[in-house]
């Protein structure tokens, strides 16, 4: 990393990179501070330690202070700075990959539900003229949520970005679960109703509409199969909780059904990939394997399978 040396805007970058992913790792940092239990938790003596030797993109597991990891980030945040202000707006966002995340979500994203930026959007001023026009909306049958936020007035710097970016990739770390379940709560009181959840999916359906031949998958067909993948301890109520307790390779399906539909289309393909694999891993193995040595065989292969980050990172830097 040498060459980072007098090049003020690239090395500040990286540095913030660094400490960013650090507060991301720990978990439940989302005031920008940690507590000692979570220094901790990610070993940042053991993490300075190994990194001793020297940082290189070609290692398997390249850690936070990863170059590689760091580039992917840059570059993906400085592909959508058309403007080169170091600041998205939410017509940015609605250019990651190809528009592929809904209006819905990423006005989430930008009011700074996920993760709270100091960029997030104001309120209206609270006169008897908005008064009246919010009044006016509910007389309509608006929605019972706030909404009507002023998008134009946020941005999302890098830093949020990277918060961003590492949980839309990679939905199954902690970080990330709740940081979508912040966005899709919309009342914030920490349980995701069908109301919060059908807001979302209103959209995801029109885009149905338009993209998929009229091939629609329902509301309702949708919340049975959820339902019977997160079994929530209240029907009906999806809490954080009970998202933290599903296997990781439904927590992709469940959030990007809401937000993410190219995603959401795409996860059959791979179920049904990943499926075929351990068959034929099955197969090989059987009769000659008793069945407890083929189910650690199947276990080890799913934990050989790589992270979605690392794999995305890989794939963007080649």
């Amino acid at each position: 990393l040498e060459f980072l040396e007098g090049q003020g805007q690239f090395l500040q970058s990286y540095t913030e990179t660094v400490v960013e992913r650090i507060f991301y790792a720990s978990g439940r940092s989302w005031d920008g501070k940690m507590q000692l239990s979570q220094f901790r938790k990610i070993n940042v003596a053991g993490i300075l330690g190994s990194i001793e030797d020297g940082i290189d993109v070609n290692i398997s597991n390249p850690g936070l202070f990863s170059y590689k990891h760091f580039y992917v980030l840059f570059c993906s945040f400085f592909e959508l700075d058309l403007n080169r202000d170091s600041m998205l707006d939410a017509r940015d966002l609605l250019r990651y990959f190809n528009g592929t995340l809904s209006r819905r979500i990423i006005s989430r994203i930008m009011m700074g539900k996920g993760k709270p930026s100091e960029h997030a959007p104001k309120r209206p001023p609270n006169d008897a003229k908005a008064k009246a026009k919010a009044e006016k909306r509910r007389a309509k049958g608006g929605s019972r949520y706030d909404l009507n936020v002023r998008l134009s007035d946020c941005r999302m710097t890098y830093t949020d970005f990277i918060w961003f970016l590492l949980s839309e990739i990679d939905k199954t770390s902690p970080t990330a679960v709740e940081y979508w379940f912040r966005c899709l709560d919309l009342d914030g009181d920490g349980v995701l109703s069908i109301y919060e959840l059908e807001y979302f999916y209103d959209e995801q359906i029109s885009r149905m509409e338009e993209e998929m031949a009229g091939d629609i998958i329902m509301l309702d067909d949708l919340m049975c199969q959820l339902s019977d993948l997160v079994r929530p301890e209240h029907e009906g109520m999806i809490t954080l909780k009970d998202l933290r307790r599903v296997p990781p390779t439904i927590i992709p399906v469940f959030f990007d059904a809401f937000m993410n539909l190219s995603r959401f289309v795409e996860h059959e393909s791979r179920t049904s990939c990943l499926q075929r694999q351990l068959a034929q891993l099955s197969m090989r193995a059987l009769p000659k394997t008793s069945f407890e040595d083929v189910i650690q065989m199947r276990i080890e292969f799913l934990a050989s399978l790589p992270n979605p980050w690392s794999e995305f990172a890989d794939l963007e830097y080649a």
